[in-house]
């Protein structure tokens, strides 16, 4: 076992006293998926193992207190693995923060190699980090999205305080020649 890969023997689902508990990580009911879960909220080393789960795309199972569905989420891919977004966008996996909270960045992978950088998302809340090139994709797409969110909404100002000048303008005009109107009277 890596150094890396140490912090599974400090795991809660490691310990002897909840070796009767394992099972439940992989199972299709609820209740046994809940007990499982509630191990891993307890678990020290709960943001090592969703951080090895998201980095190694577990897609099956409980992992750091996530189901599948929520991993899948994270990771913005569809049950068959694919891309996705649909309007989905990733929060985080370790302190549940928006995707306004997430950032991505490119940093070098530690091995190098052929693909000497990689795309790694960040929570500013929590400092949890994981490399996915999909979650990063949607994180930047929410960014672009609000971004220009945020630029209609300023023209959209803009034109709406150039409306209310021409209207105050033609107001003041109506006014001057009501003004002039009752002079000559």
């Amino acid at each position: 076992m890596s150094s890396e890969e140490r912090w599974i023997e400090q795991a809660e689902c490691a310990k002897s006293k909840h070796i009767e508990k394992r099972e439940f990580f992989f199972s299709n009911k609820k209740y046994e998926q809940e007990q499982a879960k509630s191990l891993c909220f307890a678990c020290p080393v709960r943001k090592q193992c969703i951080k090895s789960a998201l980095e190694e795309k577990q897609l099956y199972g409980i992992w750091g207190g996530l189901d599948q569905g929520e991993i899948r989420r994270a990771l913005s891919i569809n049950w068959e693995g694919q891309e996705m977004r649909r309007g989905k966008y990733p929060i985080c996996v370790y302190c549940s923060a928006p995707t306004a909270k997430l950032k991505t960045k490119t940093v070098k992978r530690p091995a190098g190699g052929r693909w000497a950088t990689m795309r790694v998302v960040e929570c500013s809340n929590c400092k949890i980090e994981w490399q996915s090139r999909t979650s990063a994709n949607a994180v930047d797409a929410y960014h672009a999205w609000l971004a220009e969110r945020l630029a209609k909404s300023e023209r959209d100002r803009i034109k709406n305080q150039k409306i209310r000048e021409k209207n105050k303008a033609k107001q003041a005009a109506k006014d001057a020649k009501a003004a002039a109107k009752k002079k000559t009277i």
